[in-house]
């Protein structure tokens, strides 16, 4: 009984006209891990029993051509599976959901053939070919790309492809050229496409006779922005700000997440010409610090405050906040100390506000075998008055691994760890007045609360967190949309503008390691509302 009535809720989801036809998409969650569902997009749908398409087989590819056969685990809505190994891997395989027959209309045998793409892997490593009898091929996964469709390893010309961008959506259909090819996309994102194979065969198969037999390969491939230069070295818990044009970044940490020592914490200082900089120059570097940020002001580069570990590798941890500050100047390229904060800060955010250098959240880290201490208070600095001194304003939280962006007077501060963990609140200082108020949650689980990332585009907030997606706040400030997603995915990373309508993503930690890859992510024109639920 139960098997009948699974045949019959495939059947309802699959004989549809094609625009709201469901197909098997695999999902990567970041180097490790994918979900399976059978949807209409790259997410869940919460009407569709995992159990339907419990049968489907995987395996994932790496480098060197190895085979490692995997084991999907049913949840409600989809299937979750763990993917070993490291590095560019392709996961692939089939859902056979057996015959089908529409009213009086000959039987079919439907067979979906999932993959999916880690990382930006080359084209023999992408491409299946005659061992499978349909699948699609990203053709370049770095500034721009195309979809191939191949039939037992040839191309398939004048075919229907159906491509769903970055942005989301029902995706768009479009033809293959004589090469197979599909039109080139350049946004930077997540892609899925879907596309129909039709073979004349004739079998039978559990009692059921059958004429033909459907192949529907499905695609999930991450796109890299174009090509902006790696980092000089991969870190997290950098500095990084935008300013006349180029990108600045500061230290950071690039050992091992959590173990910090005056050999993995760095205190280089590099600069990158946003629009055809091809590679990072190397500038006056200063202490070693991870855990602060950097602002800019009249065309000078701030540095504020960090945390300085003082052990050395395999020593028992001593890590201090420190209070220093510094100003560069790019036509000297010389720094500069500024008043000092009060005390020791890191783990905070630092933002210019018109001529007002704020510094929001954070803690006092003493050293080893001390207690942090949470700061209460934001801490200001007019860069209007030479020899000013930093004047405090109360701050109604305790957060720290937070972010910050300002957008004329209001200062957000965004999520962030509190002392009793992960915090997804927003709250907004208008320096002008001091006075706060609270803005809409950060989106997604709590969880990806910790260390965001946020700049602003076009006069509008912009935030990334480590579960993927780029969302936006509206223009009336009472909810966020997704604007896009980021390829690698990420935490203590930063964003900096670029242009009226991206972001550019430096370092952060990601898919068990510090990341290297600079990714530029278009942001849609509108985007897709976001429910906020807790």
């Amino acid at each position: 009984m139960l098997k009948r009535l699974l045949v019959a809720a495939v059947a309802a989801l699959i004989l549809v006209p094609a625009a709201r036809a469901h197909f098997i998409f695999v999902i990567p969650d970041g180097a490790n891990k994918a979900t399976v569902v059978l949807s209409e997009g790259l997410e869940p749908d919460a009407g569709v029993n995992a159990k339907l398409f419990a049968g489907t087989k995987l395996t994932a590819r790496a480098v060197g051509g190895k085979d490692t056969a995997l084991t999907t685990t049913a949840k409600e809505h989809a299937l979750s599976v763990e993917v070993p190994g490291d590095g560019p891997r392709v996961i692939f395989g089939t859902t056979d959901l057996g015959v089908r027959q529409r009213g009086d209309n000959p039987a079919f045998r439907l067979v979906y053939y999932p993959k999916a793409v880690l990382g930006r892997a080359d084209d023999a490593l992408v491409t299946l070919g005659s061992a499978v009898p349909a699948e699609l091929v990203p053709v370049g996964q770095t500034g721009a790309v195309r979809f191939k469709l191949l039939a037992a390893g040839k191309p398939v010309a004048d075919a229907e492809v159906t491509v769903i961008p970055p942005s989301g959506g029902e995706g768009a259909k479009v033809k293959t050229d004589k090469d197979g090819l599909t039109p080139e996309y350049k946004a930077a994102g997540r892609y899925g496409a879907w596309s129909r194979v039709v073979e004349t065969k004739s079998g039978e198969l559990d009692g059921k006779k059958y004429d033909t037999v459907r192949h529907y390969p499905t695609l999930v491939v991450d796109v890299a922005g174009p090509g902006l230069p790696p980092l000089p070295k991969a870190v997290s818990s950098l500095g990084a700000i935008a300013c006349d044009g180029y990108v600045y970044i500061y230290g950071g940490h690039s050992g091992t997440t959590h173990k910090y020592d005056t050999a993995s914490v760095i205190g280089t200082f590099h600069r990158l010409k946003l629009e055809g900089g091809t590679a990072w120059e190397e500038l006056p570097g200063g202490p070693i610090l991870q855990g602060m940020n950097l602002a800019t002001h009249g065309g000078k580069v701030y540095r504020v405050g960090g945390m300085q570990p003082r052990n050395k590798p395999d020593e028992p941890a001593d890590n201090l906040s420190v209070a220093d500050c510094a100003r560069f100047d790019p036509a000297t390229k010389k720094w500069e100390p500024i008043a000092p904060l009060p005390a020791g800060r890191s783990s905070h955010d630092v933002v210019v506000a018109g001529d007002k250098l704020v510094v929001v959240g954070g803690w006092q880290m003493k050293g080893a075998g001390e207690q942090p201490v949470w700061h209460d208070t934001v801490q200001v600095l007019d860069l209007s008055a030479n020899g000013g001194q930093w004047k405090a304003i109360p701050q109604p939280f305790k957060r720290r691994a937070l972010t910050a962006a300002a957008v004329g007077s209001k200062v957000y501060v965004l999520a962030g760890m509190g002392e009793k963990g992960a915090d997804s609140h927003v709250d907004i200082l208008d320096v002008a007045t001091g006075q706060w108020s609270a803005g809409p949650a950060l989106p997604g689980k709590t969880g990806n609360a910790f260390s965001p990332a946020a700049t602003v585009v076009d006069g509008r907030l912009v935030v990334n967190t480590s579960a993927g997606p780029v969302f936006r706040l509206t223009a009336g400030g009472d909810g966020w949309e997704k604007v896009g997603e980021v390829v690698t995915k990420r935490r203590v990373g930063r964003l900096v503008p670029y242009g009226t309508d991206a972001v550019v993503v430096l370092g952060g930690a990601g898919g068990g390691g510090n990341v290297a890859a600079v990714e530029e992510v278009r942001l849609a024109a509108k985007g897709e509302p976001v429910t906020v639920t807790r």
